[in-house]
């Protein structure tokens, strides 16, 4: 039988694999839009060092729309740059209708303009994406909107246009969720996805950690102490209530939703020893993927819902496995490095990134789904972990104590231009949204039997 110091020891390194940094206080680990005419798709590039150049005009204001131009071209801009496909310049509007210009191919000129609607209240904004190379426009769509909704209107305006250039669709309309600490009580919070707006989701008073988003977005499962065990909950958006998903004896931790929403991968301790579990979303079927003496946990579902990655360490020290959904053919996927962990499959199920341990520091790392090519994204920048993936795959969000307190940044995916995007308190433990379109037909859905596959 196990002594009870390497119990202990045991249990703190699962409380840090999934980032629960307060479980023990000894553990410091941690009207509709209008179609463009002309389908256009330029070759656009999202990396860090080749960019698609974009002209973006001086919005025009026509009647009494005050400061809501301005306002409105700030907001796209830092979307246009938050996005890592575009370099931004500024420039005046266009006179006239856009003629071709064959030395600025593959160069997007954006118009907007701001106009008074039927009433004082509302307004109307008019935007255009435009082929500079050639003068075609890509996109000509009608938004209106209130001075209250200006933000989520240019958010969608900027993913309009991300969608007709590249064909995929921005996340400028996505929220992020997070863990921010205030003296011993740790609460879920959620912001914008450019870091504005934050709001405190939950008022436990306690802990409540480890939040991750439904597929529908309307919905977080997270771990709160608020009743003492690590019991996990799911708070309704809509509802702005919580309620209890699985209070097990026990390590109730880590979830991770399937790509159709029926499906919660967690980690449970039912049985004293942490495992990777299937809970059907109507919290009734639970079926146990992992079977061992070791710790298992941080489960993180492929696109498909057909394979989950997680950390295990079973070969001594904690590495990222895989499985198929229904806890088969698992294997090791990290042969460097002695501390590997926090493992998020990215959207297009073609890489998958963790965060590292070497020489004492965390560092976000991302390699390919068979895991070949493991590149190191974070260096020297305090410890960098919890890596999550936008819904696009362009970005990954991530906490890091570069700047002494922990807090939340975001980086493309190949690690340039980070941004931060949290101040104040410490933040950790983030989680990236789905799209808005992403509200599923799933919702309040749940299956027992199988599982997943």
């Amino acid at each position: 039988m196990p002594s009870s110091s390497s119990k202990r020891g045991r249990l703190l390194w699962l409380y840090a694999a999934t980032t629960l940094l307060a479980l023990l206080s000894s553990a410091i680990f941690h009207s509709a839009p209008s179609r463009a005419q002309t389908e256009v798709k330029l070759d656009t590039k999202a990396s860090g060092t080749m960019k698609t150049p974009l002209m973006l005009a001086r919005f025009r204001a026509d009647g009494p729309v005050g400061s809501l131009p301005s306002q409105g071209r700030a907001i796209a801009r830092k979307d246009f740059e938050l996005s890592g496909v575009f370099n931004v310049g500024d420039v005046e509007p266009l006179e006239g209708k856009p003629v071709a210009d064959p030395t600025l191919t593959g160069t997007v000129r954006v118009e907007g303009k701001v106009e008074q609607g039927q009433s004082a209240s509302f307004f109307q904004f008019r935007g255009q994406a435009i082929d500079v190379g050639t003068g075609e426009i890509a996109l000509d769509r009608t938004y209106p909107f209130t001075d209250a909704s200006l933000r989520e209107t240019m958010h969608r305006f900027v993913d309009d246009v991300l969608e007709a250039l590249t064909g995929e669709r921005g996340v400028a309309e996505t929220k992020i969720a997070y863990v921010q600490q205030n003296g011993r009580e740790k609460e879920i919070w959620m912001m914008d996805y450019d870091g504005e707006n934050p709001r405190q989701v939950t008022h436990d008073r306690s802990l409540s950690l480890s939040p991750t988003w439904a597929p529908w977005g309307t919905e977080i499962a997270f771990t709160t102490f608020k009743r003492g065990n690590p019991d996990l909950y799911l708070f309704d958006l809509t509802r702005g209530a919580s309620y209890p998903f699985s209070t097990r004896p026990g390590l109730n931790t880590a979830p991770c939703y399937s790509p159709d929403g029926k499906w919660i991968a967690l980690t449970l301790s039912r049985d004293g020893n942490s495992e990777v579990y299937l809970v059907s979303r109507d919290a009734q079927s639970a079926k146990r993927l992992t079977r061992n003496t070791v710790i298992d946990t941080s489960p993180s579902f492929s696109p498909t819902g057909r394979e989950i990655v997680f950390t295990s360490n079973r070969t001594g020290s904690p590495q990222v496995f895989v499985m198929d959904a229904e806890g088969l053919n698992q294997r090791l996927l990290t042969i460097e490095g002695s501390y590997n962990d926090s493992p998020q499959w990215s959207p297009k199920g073609d890489k998958i990134t963790y965060a590292a341990r070497h020489d004492g520091i965390f560092d976000v790392i991302v390699m390919d789904a068979n895991g070949n090519n493991p590149i190191q994204i974070t260096s020297n920048a305090g410890h960098n972990e919890n890596p999550h993936w936008s819904a696009d795959g362009r970005k990954i969000v991530f906490s890091s104590s570069r700047e002494g307190k922990r807090q939340i940044f975001v980086m493309n995916a190949d690690g340039s231009d980070v941004v931060r995007l949290t101040q104040g308190s410490e933040s950790f433990n983030p989680s990236w949204g789905p799209r808005p379109k992403s509200r599923l037909t799933v919702r309040g859905e749940a299956s027992g039997g199988k599982g997943p596959g």
